[in-house]
């Protein structure tokens, strides 16, 4: 059996156990029709099994017991869950685009800058043993797109709409920023340690949309949108701070607290007539202002 045939086993097992409790005989049954779906052999024997909750405890990190009450195999520990999903996902994904019938004219991808995951492994390793990285980056704004040299303290890695972002401590005004992997190239990874706590770096972020960090007291907003748009926001929240306040036939509202920045705002405005902010007034303004000035560029 191929590493791949493993690989596919341990997710389908996890997977069916994600979704509830299950017995050894049933969950031989469902790698048997896997196996009958993908041309492959997944059957495990009593043994076999027991190797591979080993396996995966030690790949993933998540811990499948017996429970001996129910008779049945459960999830009790999954320490790195969001990681684990991710994972399983471009596995899967991988696994899907990597079969033997040409699929090309069936399967559809977006045009897209490439992201910059080159730099990964580095970047890892940097944040890791908080070594000093220089860099040459190219920024967006301006009257001309160019490049300019950083030296920054690398704190970590944060992923915003499909795109990864450095977080670090820039050594020219000892801030904390956000550095667009994709526009990062001619890393170097230095010896020079820094000592210093960086904290919980995720909390810097709690209250904010995007890579943004805000150091100001986050606000709450109320947003309202049409029935319709509100189950599309319920199955995929703007921010984990969303809170349901209102869901009916006619209108879904939600909460949230957050930064108002300038990523936000154009969610905000990408969604189009299907929203409304209901508060803060501020940020009515805010809006307003953008949507007249845009208005102003057509001559209707």
């Amino acid at each position: 059996m191929s590493k791949k045939q493993f690989l596919k086993r341990y997710i389908l097992i996890i997977g069916k156990l994600r979704k509830k409790p299950a017995g050894f005989d049933e969950i031989q049954r469902y790698l048997q029709l896997q196996s009958e779906v993908d041309g492959e052999n997944y059957n495990v024997s009593v043994r076999t099994f027991q190797r591979d909750l080993q396996e995966i405890q030690s790949l993933y990190d998540i811990e499948i017991s017996y429970n001996r009450s129910q008779g049945v195999y459960e999830i009790t520990e999954d320490a790195n869950e969001e990681r684990n999903e991710r994972l399983i996902e471009s596995f899967e994904l991988f696994n899907a685009l990597n079969v033997s019938d040409n699929l090309s004219k069936h399967i559809i991808f977006e045009r897209r800058r490439p992201l910059g995951t080159d730099n990964l492994h580095g970047l890892l390793h940097a944040i890791k043993n908080k070594l000093q990285i220089n860099y040459s980056y190219e920024k967006f704004w301006g009257d001309v797109s160019d490049k300019q040299q950083r030296t920054v303290w690398p704190l970590a890695l944060k992923e915003s709409r499909y795109r990864w972002y450095l977080i670090a401590l820039d050594q020219k005004d000892n801030k904390i920023k956000s550095f667009g992997l994709d526009r990062i190239s001619d890393l170097e990874i230095g010896k020079i340690k820094y000592d210093f706590e960086t904290g919980n770096i995720d909390e810097l972020f709690k209250y904010s949309f995007g890579v943004t960090n805000d150091p100001g007291i986050p606000k709450k907003i109320v947003l309202s949108f049409s029935a319709e748009q509100g189950r599309y926001v319920k199955s995929l929240p703007l921010h984990h701070s969303q809170k349901e306040i209102i869901n009916t036939i006619d209108e879904y509202r939600i909460e949230l607290m957050l930064h108002p920045t300038y990523d936000f705002i154009m969610e905000i405005l990408a969604l189009g007539r299907e929203v409304k902010v209901i508060e803060p007034n501020s940020l009515q303004k805010e809006i307003t202002i953008v949507l007249k000035d845009t208005l102003k560029k057509y001559d209707i």
